[in-house]
């Protein structure tokens, strides 16, 4: 299957060729994202409740339990989620042949009372507008597996430029893959803190209650192709006017965004250079126009 993963290009990803396998792949990620959320300490930002890529998938990574500890992972190769307890015990479920987002999340709790993990995994998506519950999803099955390793490939591709990129960061930095939007992400923090929004809910609540900078590739819709996004916040004044970087990037007055094409960094002749320049430009305003410390957040890597 690898000759899928197209690995010295980037592949063609737009939703309208796959919707209904990237709602699966999207509910399938929140099993695990809501299951690292039920059993995780809390941290900052929601950073404890991102998943992490893999070099097969992406998984919850470590999650501490009782003694131990609990991982699940979706493998995109074996078309598997599986679930493992430190002590060896394992349960795994079948993605193919496709079956409904119902089936598989009954297989999804089943397993976990299996494995004698007891935790509550609200069957309700979350950030999607369509909120059925999963239990109740029982429209027909779609899971494309070659569609999902394209998705893969350009996830890995874009966290693979942004863990590079971010070397040179002091401050707090990670890379998610948020389940609540399917997007891949880098985010920095320079060690602020600030109020947040009044008027945007619980989990901005507890998201944006520090100054940070977020960029990441978001996969769109069936009428939204796929982008990379930044943002700065809080908002540097006049945003929609402050220079940007490469020419095919641009503000977004809609999402409030900065927003860089996919389908342009596909076609550029050097992709890591485009999207380098974005995250270059996003860096320089937070400097310029954010007041960010960039001698204090620059770290020079012992050499070897």
């Amino acid at each position: 299957m690898a000759d899928s993963l197209v690995p010295d290009g980037w592949p063609e990803i737009s939703v309208a060729g796959w919707a209904s396998t990237k709602r699966s792949l999207h509910r399938y990620a929140q099993l695990l994202g809501k299951l690292r959320l039920a059993l995780s300490p809390a941290q900052p930002n929601w950073m404890f409740t991102a998943l992490l890529p893999t070099a097969r998938g992406f998984s919850t990574g470590l999650i501490p339990w009782r003694s131990g500890a609990v991982t699940a992972e979706l493998d995109v190769f074996s078309s598997q989620i599986s679930i493992e307890r430190s002590d060896g015990e394992e349960r795994t479920i079948a993605l193919v042949p496709a079956r409904t987002v119902a089936e598989v999340y009954a297989d999804f709790t089943t397993a976990l009372g299996a494995l004698g993990i007891a935790c509550t995994i609200t069957p309700v998506p979350q950030e999607v507008p369509d909120t059925t519950p999963f239990d109740e999803d029982r429209r027909p099955a779609a899971y494309d597996p070659r569609a999902v390793q394209r998705w893969f490939a350009a996830t890995v591709a874009a966290a693979g430029i942004f863990d590079r990129w971010r070397a040179h960061f002091f401050g707090r930095s990670g890379i998610q893959l948020w389940w609540g939007a399917l997007d891949i992400a880098v985010i920095l923090f320079n060690g602020k803190r600030v109020a947040p929004p009044l008027d945007r809910g619980y989990l901005m609540k507890y998201d944006l209650d520090a100054e940070l900078m977020n960029a990441g590739l978001y996969f769109g819709d069936e009428s939204t192709p796929p982008y990379f996004y930044g943002y700065i916040y809080p908002e540097p004044a006049g945003a929609d006017g402050l220079p940007i970087a490469p020419g095919t990037a641009s503000w977004s007055a809609a999402i409030k965004e900065w927003v860089l094409p996919y389908d342009a960094v596909r076609a550029a002749a050097d992709p890591e250079a485009e999207i380098r320049a974005f995250l270059d430009a996003l860096y320089a305003n937070c400097a310029k126009y954010a007041g960010w410390d960039r001698a204090a957040l620059s770290y020079d890597a012992p050499k070897r």
